[in-house]
């Protein structure tokens, strides 16, 4: 029973913040605090996730899924609702006369910079909840109903490409330079960020313009083209949200929406950071990063179990094996966003890792890679751009 209720985290955290931050005021630092204190914390202090027991409950699994479509949908009512100028749809007199609840005071209780954090605690549930499952949702080909409630989830983050690259660009390209998602060694996550935004959006758009040219049809047409589809359905959001709070309900959108998918890229940062590849071998286990931590596990749906998900993509993922003795990152997911965020950190962290991802993971053809990859990135500590360092010197004395 304990390993189908660990799968509630997600939606029982996000109804319990939500609750919480619609209070106002300092209540608006709920949701950091929770994440900092309860995941990150959580998995420093828990032991590690390694169990893999065999679950025949998929109703319930896939029913905490798609729980939430309509928890982003409450999120985004919330806080647009929240900030808008006037009362829309009665919703005020409602609330306050059936409950007590008077938006109003909120308003006037709770700064400007309060919203703002209460915004990105909502980024992260965009991006734990929406992108996460719509990732999950979206690898399911064989079902459509999964798919397009994988889309709706992405189209919180004005994500149409993710649904197309990812799954048909970086399952296929991951750890090579043709890949946008997978982060160089030395490479600074926020350069990455914007650099895999636009990399995987421009990737997208080929791979649709391609398929769509074997049916003779535009990629412009909304009718066959799923990027110009998952477009308007982010455009929806945005035409909801103004209704609901005027520009103020657009702008606190925006910020959820854009933090959302900047959280999707710092994951993609960590999740295949420094691992090289040649393009004709095949994605095994050893080309992304894992994790067993208790609490990213249980909240993310087993995403944190990545080098599973990436040898058989099509997995479920209650099926998602621990792989324990995978290359693995130092903590759970949110602790390593945090160090990637301060970049000087996070390569200090990392080194000791490529090292051993190079002596123990890689072929001797992905050794050379890496001797070339370390020698380019600058970072020091690494052996391989030692080992680099020395051949050249050789080489050089040998041509003298």
């Amino acid at each position: 029973m304990l390993h189908y209720l660990k799968f509630t985290t997600f939606p029982l955290i996000a109804i319990g913040v939500m609750h919480a931050m619609m209070q106002g005021g300092a209540w608006m630092y709920t949701g950091i605090a929770a994440l900092v204190l309860v995941v990150a914390l959580g998995d420093v202090l828990l032991p590690d996730d390694r169990s893999e027991p065999r679950m025949e409950g998929e109703f319930f699994l896939n029913l905490m899924l798609w729980l939430t479509l309509p928890i982003l949908m409450w999120v985004t009512l919330c806080f647009t609702w929240a900030v808008a100028p006037v009362d829309v749809l009665g919703i005020d007199a409602f609330m306050l006369n059936t409950f007590g609840y008077d938006r109003l005071q909120l308003q006037a209780d709770t700064t400007w910079y309060q919203w703002f954090v209460g915004a990105v605690a909502g980024a992260f549930l965009f991006g734990a909840g929406g992108t996460n499952v719509g990732h999950e949702l979206t690898h399911r080909t064989y079902s459509m109903r999964d798919m397009i409630l994988g889309r709706w989830m992405l189209a919180f983050t004005c994500d149409a490409s993710f649904a197309i690259e990812h799954v048909y660009g970086h399952h296929k390209n991951l750890g090579t330079p043709a890949d946008p998602a997978t982060a160089q060694r030395g490479e600074n996550v926020y350069g990455f960020v914007l650099k895999s935004t636009i990399g995987g959006y421009k990737s997208a758009w080929k791979l649709e313009k391609q398929r769509l040219a074997k049916f003779n049809q535009s990629v412009w047409n909304p009718i066959h083209s799923r990027m110009m589809r998952g477009n308007l359905m982010s455009l929806s959001l945005f035409a909801a949200s103004f209704y609901i709070g005027g520009w103020a309900g657009v702008v606190m959108f925006w910020i959820m929406s854009a933090g959302g998918k900047t959280l999707l890229e710092i994951v993609n940062y960590m999740e295949h950071y420094g691992i090289v590849r040649r393009p004709e071998d095949k994605v095994e286990p050893r080309h992304s990063w894992n994790t067993n931590a208790s609490v990213s596990t249980a909240l993310l749906y087993a995403l944190t179990r990545h080098s599973h998900h990436h040898a058989e993509a099509d997995q479920e993922y209650w099926n998602l094996r621990s792989y324990r003795h995978a290359p693995m990152l130092p903590t759970g997911y949110l602790g390593t966003i945090l160090l990637a965020l301060v970049p000087p950190l996070y390569k200090k962290v990392m080194t000791p890792l490529l090292n051993h991802w190079d002596e123990t993971f890689a072929t001797p053809e992905e050794k050379k890679l890496a001797i070339e990859a370390s020698v380019k990135s600058g970072m020091k500590g690494l052996k391989s751009a030692q080992l680099g360092q020395q051949t050249g010197q050789q080489l050089d004395r040998a041509a003298a």
